[in-house]
Parts: structure tokens; C-alpha cells; sequence
């Protein structure tokens, strides 16, 4: 009678022991549970604070920095001598680069009016030859010209009729002119193909001075037709390959006595005797071939001519 009176009692003890464990494990499922909420919570803290930090902190440090930076320029240059600022500008600037140093900073701006510098910048194509000629022509990039863009005010279109220019502006034909007498591909078709600009009359004769092929080639793909201005420029600037190009078009480049005439003006023999040695020759004035070359002292040239027995010669005007 007593066994059995037991049994229940120790069942519910084994339940209940049961229970104790079952309730013990809940317990720390939920605080595991609540911990993890708390470093989660946390880490989100931290995480917002950092981004505070680097909102607010960051750009002044930066512009600590940079104030500090400049100070210490600022202070350094001040100590160059202005002969020496002259110095620098005169032999390691041109003109047409000195609106870029002076849109630098204060500073650069300050020591141009100084020096008394113009802040001009000349596209003429004579005053590029001379930069070409002493090879202190730098050449500019892509960013360059996207720069120029940018910044000036271009007007569209070409005008090359000086009379007809808006006083100290620029056309769009200006700066295309030059990217082509940089020889440039690159930005000739960001200018052509990003922005609409379109080639003028004169971009012939500015490529023939470039003298770059791959310029001519991607004009005459972009169906420009090259003169006789073209033929021109490249014989007087030398460039053969560039002369062989454009007398290789089908049909070829135009060309007249001017193109033999410009190459003994300028001393480019090897291009005078490939302008002649074609079938049939190109045109020329022997005479005037002649006297041009005497008088700018090119002595070969003058002996080369005296060497042919072509009588051939047409008339010309005397450019003298």
C-alpha cells in the first residue's frame, strides 16, 4: 500500500525536474537572446557615431589641413624675389597658358597683375608656328580643351574674317583648328563627334601644318575634302609623309606653283624633289623657286635647282 502511495509523488518530482530545466534553458534563450539585442544595438551606436565622426569631423580636419597647407605655400612663395617670379613666367609660361595659372589661385592671380602680365591668349596661326618653331608649344590634353569649354564663353561656328570677329572672343572653329595643329584625333572626334562641331575652311590648311597623317585620314573619313591650301602648308612645313598622303587621295589633293615655291621658301628639300619627281610634276616657277630659296639663305636648295634641266615654268606672282 505504501509503494504505490509513492509513485505519484515520485513522478511529479521527475516532472517537475523536468520543468526546472525546461524553464532554466528559456532563461538563457532569452537573455542570449537580449545580449544579442544589446551588442546589436550597440554596434549600431557605434556605427552611427562614426558617421557623425566623419560628417562633421572629417571635412573640418580636411579644411584645417588645407588652410595650413596654403599658409605655408602662401608664406613660401612670398619669399621668391619678383625677378624671379618674372623669370619663371617669362621662360616657362606662354602666353596662352597664363589664364589657366591665374584661375589657380589668388596668389597666381596677384603676381600676374604685378608683373603687369596680359591675360590673353592668341590662336593666330603665325603666333603658333613661332611656338612650334622654338618648341616651347605645349600640348594640350583632352581635359585641356575640356577645361576651355567649360570656362569660356565659345562662340559657335568660324569666323575667319578678322573684320568680322567679336573683339577677344573665340569660336568653336578656333579651337578645333587648334586641336588639329596639335594633331590630335582624339580630341578632333570628342569635338566633332561629342559636341557637333563642325570642320571650316581653314582646318585643311591648319592639318597640313600639323603634318599628322592620322589627322588627314580621319578628315577625309569624315568626308572634309583637303585643298590646295592643304598641299600647301604641309610642303612648306616639311612634312612629306603628310604630302605623300594627300597626293595618294583618290582623286589627289589639289596642288599648284605655290606648293613648290612655300617648300624652297622654307629650305624642305626632300619635299621639293618629291613635289617634282611626281608624273606629272608639280608646277612651279624655277625662277621664282630659285630667288625665294637665295634669299632665306638656302644655299641647297638653290644648288638642286641648279642642277635640273627642266626648263619647264609657269607664271607667278611675286609674293615680295
Amino acid at each position: 500500500m505504501a509503494r504505490g502511495a509513492g509513485e505519484p509523488s515520485a513522478k511529479r518530482a521527475k516532472v517537475d525536474g523536468v520543468r526546472r530545466k525546461e524553464e532554466v534553458v528559456r532563461l538563457l534563450e532569452e537573455a542570449s537572446a537580449k545580449g544579442k539585442e544589446l551588442v546589436r544595438k550597440a554596434m549600431e551606436e557605434g556605427e552611427r557615431l562614426k558617421r557623425e565622426a566623419e560628417d562633421t569631423l572629417a571635412p573640418q580636419l580636411c579644411r584645417a589641413c588645407a588652410d595650413i597647407e596654403a599658409a605655408n605655400l602662401n608664406e613660401l612663395l612670398k619669399k621668391l624675389p619678383p625677378e624671379l617670379w618674372e623669370k619663371i613666367l617669362d621662360e616657362n609660361l606662354d602666353q596662352n597658358d597664363l589664364l589657366a595659372l591665374v584661375m589657380t589661385c589668388r596668389f597666381f592671380r596677384e603676381k600676374q597683375k604685378d608683373l603687369g602680365k596680359n591675360v590673353e591668349t592668341n590662336l593666330k596661326v603665325n603666333r603658333l608656328h613661332e611656338l612650334q618653331e622654338s618648341g616651347k608649344m605645349v600640348s594640350h590634353s583632352l581635359g585641356w580643351f575640356q577645361w576651355v569649354c567649360d570656362t569660356l564663353n565659345i562662340l559657335p561656328g568660324h569666323e575667319w574674317n578678322h573684320d568680322e570677329r567679336v573683339n577677344g572672343t573665340v569660336y568653336e572653329g578656333d579651337l578645333l583648328n587648334y586641336a588639329v595643329l596639335q594633331g590630335s584625333v582624339e580630341i578632333l572626334r570628342w569635338m566633332m563627334e561629342k559636341k557637333g562641331w563642325e570642320s571650316n575652311g581653314d582646318t585643311g590648311a591648319w592639318a597640313g601644318f600639323s603634318g599628322s597623317v592620322q589627322v588627314l585620314e580621319y578628315l577625309e573619313d569624315k568626308g572634309y575634302e583637303c585643298n590646295t591650301e592643304t598641299c600647301q602648308a604641309a610642303a612648306g612645313r616639311g612634312h612629306l609623309e603628310a604630302v605623300r598622303f594627300l597626293r595618294g587621295l583618290d582623286p589627289p589633293a589639289p596642288w599648284d606653283w605655290l606648293t613648290c615655291w612655300l617648300a624652297a621658301q622654307q629650305g624642305r628639300l626632300e619635299v621639293f624633289k618629291f613635289l617634282r619627281a611626281q608624273h606629272p610634276p608639280c608646277p612651279w616657277s624655277r625662277s621664282g623657286c630659285r630667288d625665294v630659296a637665295s634669299k632665306h639663305g638656302h644655299e641647297h636648295i638653290v644648288k638642286w635647282i641648279d642642277e635640273q634641266e627642266d626648263e619647264s615654268d609657269v607664271e607667278y606672282t611675286d609674293l615680295y
